[in-house]
């Protein structure tokens, strides 16, 4: 993980498309705004992780392998790290 240390209206930049800003500090909370692509999906992480376990319950009702599914998104992430492919969605 790295861990950086920004002031108000200082920015990180991921990649080429990806802009995280500070727009406000308010005692110990922040508001940080952030430029992605359309097509990059943008959550907080309590919200993704309700997404995450919603899909994994349809999923198993279904009937789905959610494990094998979940080996294999772990295997195509490695493959774009180490490959440097973008991984489009819905692949």
């Amino acid at each position: 993980m790295l861990v950086l240390t920004r002031r108000l209206g200082e920015t990180i930049v991921i990649g080429d498309d990806i802009v995280i800003k500070i727009v406000d500090i308010h005692g110990k909370q922040i508001r940080v705004g952030i430029e992605a692509p359309s097509e990059i999906s943008v959550y907080r992480g309590e919200i993704y992780e309700r997404i995450m376990q919603e899909n994994k319950a349809a999923a198993e009702a279904a009937g789905v392998d959610t494990d094998a599914i979940e080996e294999n998104v772990k295997k195509m992430l490695v493959d774009k790290a180490t490959n440097g492919d973008k991984v489009e969605k819905g692949s």
